[in-house]
């Protein structure tokens, strides 16, 4: 005669194995002991490609010699071949944006503060950079004085005595 194990034994024994291992893994902190199989990746997300730009922005500060953001400086845009030109006031922090510029045609930015003036820089259209970042510094130009030029000009085209 064979002995048959009651099923009813056999359930109870199975729930205490169960709960006395959760019990283990709740109080166990060793890292070694952690399970090795995860859900998640933790993979970053594939992005789409960007099109590419089909405009540029140029964007920028305005400096003084000390390297002090300069406010209310005039910055101004050339196209160098329509030679039309765009201003923008800079803001309290200096900045200034010019933006839907061509990658065809070639620019050149300038500022301008009282009688400051910063070198030109130019903007090539060969350099395919959609957001190009351009510093000017005030100060490193001397700006024209008009009534001084038109003075030079009267005295040399009055014909001397």
């Amino acid at each position: 005669m064979k002995y048959k194990k009651p099923a009813a034994l056999v359930i109870p024994i199975f729930a205490m194995l169960a709960v006395t291992a959760d019990a283990r893994q709740a109080t166990n902190n060793n890292p070694a002991d952690a399970p090795t199989v995860f859900l998640d990746n933790h993979r970053p997300l594939v992005q789409k490609k960007q099109k590419p730009a089909t405009s540029r922005t140029v964007t920028g500060h305005v400096v003084d010699e000390s390297g002090a953001a300069v406010e209310g400086a005039v910055v101004t845009l050339t196209n160098t071949k329509t030679h039309e030109k765009e201003t923008f006031f800079t803001k309290k922090d200096g900045r200034y944006s010019f933006e839907d510029l061509s990658f065809t045609i070639d620019y050149e930015v300038q500022a301008k503060y009282k009688s400051l003036l910063s070198e030109a820089r130019k903007l090539s259209q060969y350099d395919r950079t959609p957001r190009p970042v351009r510093i000017l510094e005030v100060g490193s130009a001397p700006a024209i004085n008009q009534s001084v030029t038109t003075e030079a000009r009267k005295e040399t085209a009055a014909p001397k005595k």
